[in-house]
C-alpha cells in the first residue's frame, strides 16, 4: 500500500492551497481504493466567508476533497502517467454539515477503468463516523 503527503498530492494534481483539499492520502491500493484526509480547523478560510452568521464548509469543497482524492490516487499509478482525466459526470448527496473543527476521511473506490472512462464512487466522514456526504463520479481519460 502506497500514500501521498500534501506535497505528492501537488505534484500528481497540480492543485495548491487554499483549494487543495486532501493533506494526505494513505492505503493506496492501485487503482483499487483509497482514503484521503483533511483536517479542519477553527481558522479555515471558508468559515471565514461562508454563510458568515453561521460558517459552514462549502458542499463544493467537499465534493472537491472527494474528487481531489480519486484524481490523486489516479495519477499514483503508473497506467494514468501522461494522462488527464477530466470529470464529466457527478452525483453527490450530503448528510451532515461541517461547521466545526473535525477530521474528514474521504473514502474512495474506483470501479471500472476503460480505455477512455473511469467511473468511480466516494464517501466522507467525519472523525465521530457521522457521513457527511457521498457521491458517483465518471471521469474522460485525455492524452496531455
Amino acid at each position: 500500500m502506497k500514500k501521498l503527503n500534501k506535497k505528492g498530492i501537488i505534484s500528481l494534481t497540480k492543485i495548491t492551497s487554499p483549494f487543495l483539499m486532501v493533506d494526505k492520502i494513505k492505503n493506496i491500493k492501485n487503482l483499487k481504493s483509497a482514503t484521503g484526509i483533511k483536517k479542519i480547523e477553527s481558522n479555515s478560510w471558508f468559515f471565514k466567508c461562508h454563510f458568515t452568521n453561521q460558517p459552514m464548509m462549502p458542499g463544493t469543497l467537499i465534493q472537491e476533497a472527494m474528487l481531489q482524492t480519486i484524481i490523486a490516487t489516479l495519477y499514483a499509478s503508473k497506467k494514468f502517467k501522461n494522462k488527464i482525466c477530466l470529470i464529466t459526470s457527478s452525483k453527490t448527496n450530503f448528510f451532515s454539515k461541517v461547521d466545526k473543527p473535525t477530521i474528514l476521511y474521504i473514502d474512495i473506490k474506483i470501479l471500472k477503468i476503460t480505455k477512455y472512462k473511469v467511473e468511480t464512487r466516494a464517501q466522507v466522514l467525519n472523525v465521530k463516523n457521522i457521513k457527511i456526504a457521498s457521491g458517483n463520479y465518471k471521469y474522460f481519460i485525455s492524452i496531455q
